[in-house]
């Protein structure tokens, strides 16, 4: 019997909130889902993150990363740096691995201009063709044709994901891996 494709993902609440093994029964997953964290708070992690995966004996087959929205929500802009350290340290640990990095999603949060979410996308999309890791754009699916991220996608708070949200990303998740 062959074995199952490991695949980890890595970020904040709207990562750990999920059942993603549940979604995804044909993968042995990890989810390395921190809620509240923000991106040096993931940078400060992840050079345990090869121990934490190694004890589970799971070496990744793919890797998901997406982290950033707790930086926006606090107005700190400036995570590129930090995130272009967390991608070269995951490659490094991880050199066989397919690394993936997500967009982070649009908001409902009146003081957030989505604008910005799309402008640090872009700088993420770079970075992953810098280290010649993968880009998913999920911003795209999550942006309504009023250019706001669509309302039954997200719950009240205007951060957090609904079932239709979940169900939307982990299905381009699904295209992603089995184009």
């Amino acid at each position: 019997m062959e074995a199952k494709p490991n695949i980890v993902f890595i970020g904040d609440s709207l990562t750990e909130f999920f059942d993603w093994q549940g979604r995804f029964p044909s993968y042995n997953i990890f989810n390395l889902g921190q809620a509240g964290e923000t991106v040096e708070g993931l940078l400060g992690r992840i050079d345990r993150m090869p121990l934490i995966i190694g004890n589970a004996g799971r070496v990744p087959d793919v890797i998901f990363v997406m982290t950033g929205i707790n930086n926006i929500a606090m107005e700190d802009f400036d995570i590129i740096g930090s995130y272009r350290h967390i991608v070269e340290a995951i490659n490094k640990s991880f050199r066989n691995s397919r690394l993936i990095i997500q967009s982070i999603l649009p908001v409902r949060l009146p003081w957030i201009d989505n604008h910005i979410i799309v402008e640090l996308n872009e700088k993420l999309k770079e970075t992953a063709a810098e280290f010649k890791a993968e880009y998913l754009d999920l911003f795209s699916l999550f942006i309504g044709d009023d250019s706001l991220a669509v309302k039954d996608y997200l719950l009240d708070d205007g951060v957090h994901l609904s079932n239709k949200g979940y169900k939307a990303w982990a299905d381009a998740i699904e295209r992603f891996l089995n184009p």
